[in-house]
């Protein structure tokens, strides 16, 4: 049985995974920041017959990153995979950059990229260990009338070339980890209001299309993966 640490993993994509992961008999570490709303994801999915853990965890706080770290490495040695699921668009999400301030900002930034930043840094040996295997849940980050989300976009930007960045080295170096990120397109969830229309996925939807790439057997190291299966280059157009 490997284990998975989701973050972010009480509720929407998040817990959707951990019910997907969690039937396909993986113990699920749920990752969150509030205990309380963890202990209830985590008694929801053992009713399921999953066998699920709370680690709770603040990805904005780099203390709270490091704790929970150390938690993984000493109670949970056989991780295998670890999910940057956690995030926040920035509100309102649709705000042009001139009306987001700094410091909003740098908050969306820490929990968007410097959070899975420091969580990959701190469990890279024990993933190592176990030829474990990063997943970030990202988005599109090329600008589109469609989708121009200033905040969002431009602190989930460095998480898709963390990706691409860390993967390469992976290879480079013989790390037995392979990283990559997905972006499971619109779905909704309590951070876009709950939107709904043409083409919105609900949670599990969006959890079994993420969830594809791991199990479908392919080396995707240092791919940065949209949905329906396109990959992005750097600049975040689609190269295939």
């Amino acid at each position: 049985m490997t284990t998975a640490f989701i973050t972010g993993a009480n509720k929407g994509i998040g817990f959707a995974m951990a019910e997907n992961l969690g039937a396909r008999g993986h113990h699920i570490l749920v990752g969150a920041r509030d205990e309380q709303r963890g202990q209830t994801a985590v008694h929801a999915l053992r009713a399921q017959g999953v066998v699920a853990d709370l680690v709770v965890i603040d990805v904005s706080d780099m203390g709270s990153v490091r704790q929970a770290a150390e938690v993984v490495r000493r109670d949970y040695s056989d991780l295998g995979l670890l999910v940057n699921n956690a995030g926040t668009p920035g509100y309102p999400m649709r705000a042009y950059g001139w009306e987001v301030d700094t410091q909003t900002l740098d908050d969306i930034w820490r929990v968007n990229f410097l959070g899975p930043f420091e969580l990959i840094k701190q469990l890279k040996g024990v993933l190592a260990a176990n030829n474990g295997t990063i997943l970030n849940v990202s988005i599109p980050i090329e600008p589109a009338a469609r989708f121009n989300t200033f905040a969002y976009q431009t602190t989930k930007a460095p998480l898709n070339v963390m990706t691409k960045s860390l993967g390469l080295a992976f290879a480079t170096e013989n790390i037995p980890i392979q990283i990559l990120a997905v972006t499971p397109g619109g779905t909704s969830t309590d951070l876009n209001g709950h939107i709904q229309g043409p083409g919105v996925k609900t949670p599990e939807q969006a959890a079994a299309a993420i969830i594809g790439f791991l199990v479908d057997g392919q080396d995707h190291n240092g791919q940065v993966i949209n949905f329906d299966g396109t990959v992005y280059s750097y600049a975040g157009e689609r190269i295939n």
